[in-house]
């Protein structure tokens, strides 16, 4: 229908219903058949030695690399967003950050594997204790998640209104000043959740630490603990699905923990973009 020459637009909000369901069942149908299968194991889940080593040595690998890709990727992301890396050094640089992203995992943990072993030309790197020990998964880690917390990071620095900024540098703060006393304070809850997308997605590596840190060994608080993606693994080889099942439906609902608390600190806003 036409009004004053203008043709009417449509506002149906249920225009595109059929594919957010679409999409939606592609990706939840899987997870809630799992756990339909699982929810019989989870018990046994939940009270295994093993599950439970292998979640703490899973969660405490991806904290520490999630507050380590924190402190790193805060000022770089920043310096990004604020267009005080010059161009075209900047591309570059989103380059190598996105990097990972773009290759297998696998690559990943091999080419830490070579960058440690006695083949390595940088010999004093050789010393590095990254195979089977918790600093390999650190390190695995750390790469896998980067480009995700800083990409994240960088949104939110886009976000923010620089006004304020300019405002800190005419009253004599310097660039650094403006950074840790105005901006970080303006981001503080969308830092926890960057802080929290950067442990989840660590929590989910598979390609790297099977090659890199197949289990850990750091006496006396780990003697060979399997990592949990990799002991999921491992049960479904060695053992068959059952008590995999039993494994994976219980990561998977601690997975799904930590992306409400996510979406509550972020208040729904979570938001990512490349470079």
């Amino acid at each position: 229908m036409a009004v004053n020459g203008v043709v009417g637009l449509d506002n149906s909000r249920y225009a595109f219903t059929p594919f957010i369901i679409l999409i939606s069942l592609m990706l939840l149908l899987p997870m809630a058949v799992l756990l339909y299968e699982g929810h019989g194991y989870l018990m046994s889940a939940f009270t295994s030695t093993l599950f439970i080593e292998g979640v703490t040595v899973t969660l405490l690998g991806a904290m520490i690399a999630a507050a380590l890709t924190l402190i790193l990727g805060l000022p770089t992301a920043y310096a990004i967003s604020r267009g005080l890396i010059p161009r075209p050094i900047d591309s570059i640089v989103g380059g190598l950050l996105t990097s990972p992203l773009t290759i297998p995992h696998t690559i990943v943990g091999l080419s830490l594997l070579i960058l440690v072993s006695p083949i390595s030309p940088i010999p004093i790197i050789r010393r590095l204790p990254l195979v089977d020990t918790i600093w390999g998964l650190v390190a695995a880690y750390f790469i896998v998640s980067a480009p995700i917390t800083i990409g994240a990071l960088r949104q939110v620095f886009d976000g923010l209104d620089p006004v304020y900024e300019y405002v800190g540098l005419t009253l004599g703060l310097t660039r650094w000043g403006v950074f840790t006393k105005v901006v970080i304070p303006m981001a503080r809850r969308e830092l926890i959740s960057s802080f929290l997308l950067s442990l989840s997605r660590a929590l989910s590596e598979f390609g790297s630490i099977v090659i890199l840190a197949y289990y850990v060994i750091n006496p006396p608080l780990f003697n060979y603990v399997y990592p949990l993606p990799i002991l999921i693994w491992y049960s479904y080889e060695v053992y068959g699905l059952p008590l995999a099942l039993g494994y994976a439906s219980a990561s998977l609902i601690i997975s799904i923990i930590i992306i409400v608390l996510i979406e509550l600190i972020s208040g729904g806003t979570t938001r990512f973009r490349l470079w």
